[in-house]
Order: structure tokens, then C-alpha cells, then sequence
């Protein structure tokens, strides 16, 4: 009887350690989180009209004349006909751009294409006028004017043109200006030409 007892207790001692089950972990959640790298930009701004800002520039206004330069400075200050400071200042640019919503810093540049549709015509001299061509440079707020090269004043080609601003922080308000050298040459009519300036920003290399 002893031995049956024995026998017994040996089976059931087994048979409950198979039975208990292992203990499963708790989950655990990881939260992911994507923010883009996002440029936006907006400029109250979007025609220019040469000798068409009030201040000083030939008269009459709203006409130009060949182998003479016009600046885009603002109402109220020194108008098309006078060149900005050699520290060029915020009131001194025409165009206010707002980068409000970006996330990232920029760089901008400024491309300018041909003039066409009219009697004065002219393609783009790559920063110097000539015959039938125009010379055009771009700039901002705090540049050295009479400096020509990247973050100071930068030749406005028809495309790849220089930075005319490196690094912009995000959410920034900037202020920039242009200016073009017209044609030595004579116009063919009266009959208004155009072109357009495209502003373009990209991300600052990290």
C-alpha cells in the first residue's frame, strides 16, 4: 500500500509541473512622429513696372529709356532712379517676403527671363546690357550692393543664377530689391514688353 502511495504522488508532482503555463510580456507601443521639411513663402508684391515708383527716376514716369538703370525701391523712399545704400536697407527693397509656415531654412534665388511682346525688347546680358540686351542683378536687406556674389548682389541670369540669400530662418519676414541696366540700343515702338522674375527658395544644404 506504501508503494502505491509513493507511485501516485510522483505522477502528480509531474504532471503539475507541466502544467503551468509561461507568463506572456505586456505590449509595448512606440508613437512615431513625421514632420515634414516644408517651405512655403508669400510676397504682397507680384509686378514691377520700371520707372513706374514714385520717388526719383525719369520723367515721365511709366517710360524708359535705353542705357539707363532702374532700381526696385520702394514708395517713399529713393524711388527707381537712385541705387540703394552700400548697406542696402529694408525700406530700400521693393518686395517684403514672408516665409511664415516653413520649417526649414532657405536659400533663395532670383532668375529673370527676356523681355518680350513689345518694342523693347531685350534679352538677358547676364549682368551686363549691350545692344539689345539688359543687364539685371537682385538683392536684399543687409547686402553689400557693391559687392557682387553670393548673400550681396547677384547677377540675375535667365536660370541658375547665385543665392541671393543663404540660410533664411523659417517664419522670417525679408525684404529684397532689383535692378536693370536697359539696352544701348533704340527701341523698335512704344509698345510695352515683358518678362518675369521667378523667386525660388530650397532648402539650406544641413
Amino acid at each position: 500500500m506504501r508503494k502505491v502511495i509513493v507511485v501516485i504522488l510522483a505522477v502528480l508532482t509531474l504532471t503539475v509541473g507541466m502544467a503551468v503555463p509561461a507568463m506572456a510580456a505586456n505590449p509595448i507601443t512606440v508613437v512615431i512622429t513625421a514632420t515634414g521639411a516644408y517651405i512655403t513663402m508669400t510676397q504682397t508684391q507680384l509686378t514691377w513696372t520700371l520707372n513706374d515708383i514714385d520717388g526719383d527716376g525719369v520723367t515721365p514716369k511709366g517710360l524708359i529709356r535705353p542705357n539707363d538703370i532702374y532700381y526696385a525701391n520702394p514708395t517713399g523712399s529713393n524711388g527707381d532712379g537712385t541705387p540703394p545704400s552700400a548697406t542696402v536697407l529694408s525700406t530700400e527693397c521693393y518686395f517684403d517676403l514672408v516665409t511664415t509656415g516653413s520649417t526649414i531654412n532657405l536659400d533663395l534665388t532670383v532668375n529673370c527671363g527676356n523681355f518680350t511682346g513689345g518694342g523693347a525688347n531685350m534679352t538677358n546680358g547676364g549682368g551686363t546690357h549691350g545692344a539689345a540686351a539688359y543687364g539685371g542683378y537682385a538683392w536684399g536687406e543687409g547686402a553689400t550692393y557693391g559687392t557682387i556674389g553670393v548673400g550681396n548682389r547677384v547677377i540675375m541670369e535667365e536660370t541658375g543664377s547665385l543665392a541671393m540669400k543663404e540660410d533664411l530662418t523659417p517664419s522670417a519676414s525679408w525684404h529684397w530689391g532689383a535692378d536693370i541696366e536697359t539696352q544701348t540700343g533704340d527701341w523698335s515702338s512704344g509698345v510695352s514688353s515683358t518678362t518675369s522674375m521667378v523667386l525660388t527658395a530650397t532648402a539650406h544644404p544641413p
